[in-house]
């Protein structure tokens, strides 16, 4: 048994693993950071609304890169955010112009935005563009310039949360008060969604876009804070991502599955023992 367990862990002397299991620690820092400000102001449905909206930028982007050999990040930031803006804009224009539910703009422009990226992947072909390192990622595939947009990412978001902290919480609770009170909530409101996508790009290709905004919500719903910024909650993140990637490499599972199939695990066997307690 021993055996087996040190044969394991020979992997990590393969530059691959490192990579894979480095940038798994720093994605599950970084959704465990922002996952209390997406769980407790309600926009779970952002992650999801903008992984879809930015999927055809990526395509675009990737197309980009080969095609002029410019910096392969900078083409996918580039389509991604352009494809996310438009996105935005014309969810709320139709919004507003056909009063419709929030949530039924949200569907109709992401579902038809996730259209576009499967038509611009079957039209390039010359590309070679592997929709499913998309769609669910592949960890394995990483270089060490994709940590380093990870680590730049997760700087990012860490010092946008700690510093902000209490204009985050005013946020949260009562938004009116708190611009009144002169906490910087516009601010808060414009630099939400670019925390938000940042770490869906930067994650992307790791546990896929279908992922990630899994991997933001689930950390707050096993913990649930009261505050913005909740060590526990980033613990719990980092740990789930550690033990989904363990879990993930002794079945051959793809890894962002892996971290979010155990993290629902954890809901489930919280739901019964609180569904026991009051009893």
């Amino acid at each position: 048994m021993l055996q087996e367990f040190l044969s394991f862990f020979q992997i990590f002397n393969f530059e691959f693993a490192q990579i894979a299991f480095i940038a798994i620690i720093l994605i599950t820092i970084m959704c465990g950071t922002l996952s209390p400000v997406v769980v407790l102001k309600q926009r779970a449905y952002l992650g999801d609304t903008l992984s879809h909206l930015v999927f055809p930028g990526v395509i675009i982007g990737i197309v980009l890169a080969k095609i002029t050999l410019l910096p392969f990040w900078g083409c996918i930031l580039i389509g991604s955010i352009a494809t996310a803006l438009i996105g935005t804009f014309l969810s709320e224009w139709i919004l507003k112009t056909l009063k419709i539910p929030p949530d039924a703009s949200a569907v109709i422009c992401l579902t038809s935005f996730f259209a576009m990226g499967v038509i611009a992947i079957s039209n390039a072909k010359d590309t070679r563009i592997d929709p499913e390192s998309i769609l669910f990622g592949d960890v394995l595939t990483l270089t060490w310039l994709d940590v380093f947009v990870l680590a730049i990412t997760l700087g990012f978001v860490l010092i946008s949360i700690i510093i902000l902290r209490k204009h985050w919480d005013a946020w949260l609770s009562d938004p009116e008060f708190a611009e009144i009170a002169g906490f910087k909530v516009k601010l808060l409101e414009k630099l939400f969604p670019v925390l938000m996508t940042a770490a869906i790009l930067s994650g992307l290709f790791a546990v896929g876009g279908l992922m990630i905004s899994s991997l933001l919500t689930l950390p707050t719903i096993i913990y649930q804070p009261k505050s913005v910024f909740s060590p526990i909650v980033v613990l719990l993140s980092f740990i789930g991502g550690i033990l989904g990637f363990l879990l993930a490499f002794s079945f051959n599972w793809p890894v962002g599955p892996s971290i979010v199939l155990l993290g629902f695990f954890s809901i489930i066997v919280k739901t019964l023992s609180v569904q026991i307690r009051e009893k």
